[in-house]
């Protein structure tokens, strides 16, 4: 057998002429030539439109690449909100709260009286609770419109007469009523209450904890009422933990935030081991918060 050097398909026709002695490679060779030329002219605009819509999904992506750049972004809790209360001691203390407020706002008299000290706080404290509702996962009856709720506490929190934040008021009692007005439920944890107001609020509150944790037994109500203070407590670290303004040094976040979290994660602790009426795991829990929070204190007090 005669061994053929096969040439490239471009030169393949002046192969072809000089094997026409051999008539049956002949035709399979003009066959193949025949099938290479079709390919290559079907293949020719499937290039084309793949380069075509190359260019397409690249200016896709660009475009949204820079819509997402003009959305706003809002940022949730750091912490799934179930995982750091439930939803029940929540709700049950944001209705505290709107009491609250209803007496403190009785009239233009009582308003003035708190304007600058309890009404901050009181309706600061209430909108990080709502935000929280708003979040968690589980369900509450005011939940649909806990977005509201946390709206009007921001309104009395920054209200500045009477009429502004009895308007406010009116707002929250309507949403806990569960008639929602359509607050989006995105909101920035660092802007729902004023870090003084928070501080405030967690001095009060680990007051009550310092004095429960030192008890030989507790009775349901008082079970209840330290397990809801130190569910507060948790949920209030959330939002000191992205209210970041007080620290002075960009590389000193991550410390002022790993307290913030220690904190958080003691009080969830101290939150069920006070349910359960566990003084000694309640109490050793809350000592571990307390040492957090004494060391943020003792990092960023100084330097104020």
């Amino acid at each position: 057998m005669r061994c053929v050097r096969l040439l490239p398909f471009d030169g393949m026709r002046a192969g072809v002429n000089r094997l026409s002695f051999h008539p049956t490679l002949k035709r399979e060779l003009q066959a193949s030539e025949w099938h290479f030329r079709e390919a290559r002219r079907v293949a020719i605009p499937s290039i084309k439109e793949t380069s075509m819509l190359k260019t397409i999904l690249l200016g896709l992506s660009a475009g949204a690449i820079g819509l997402a750049l003009l959305l706003p972004c809002y940022a949730a809790a750091p912490v799934k909100i179930a995982s750091v209360a439930p939803v029940a001691d929540l709700v049950a203390e944001a209705e505290a709260k709107i009491k609250s407020l209803g007496d403190a706002l009785a009239d233009d008299k009582s308003y003035l009286e708190g304007k600058k000290t309890t009404i901050p706080t009181e309706a600061g404290v209430l909108a990080i609770l709502a935000q929280a509702v708003v979040e968690s996962d589980e369900a509450a009856a005011w939940k649909p419109a806990a977005a509201d709720v946390r709206d009007g506490a921001i309104a009395i929190a920054t209200s500045k007469s009477y009429d502004d934040a009895k308007k406010g008021l009116e707002a929250v009692k309507k949403a806990h009523g569960g008639s929602a007005a359509g607050a989006k439920p995105d909101h920035e944890w660092n802007k729902l209450c004023g870090l003084g107001s928070i501080m405030k609020e967690v001095n009060k509150r680990n007051g009550k904890l310092r004095r429960g944790s030192k008890l030989k037994a507790l009775d349901d109500t008082q079970a209840a009422e330290f397990s809801r203070d130190a569910s507060v407590l948790a949920v209030l670290a959330l939002a000191a933990h992205e209210d970041t303004h007080e620290v002075k040094k960009k590389e000193e976040v991550p410390e002022w935030q790993k307290f913030s979290k220690e904190f958080q994660t003691q009080m969830t602790a101290a939150s069920a081991a006070f349910k359960k009426k566990d003084v000694a795991a309640a109490a050793d829990a809350f000592k571990k918060g307390n040492t957090a929070c004494n060391d943020c204190h003792a990092k960023f007090r100084e330097k104020e």
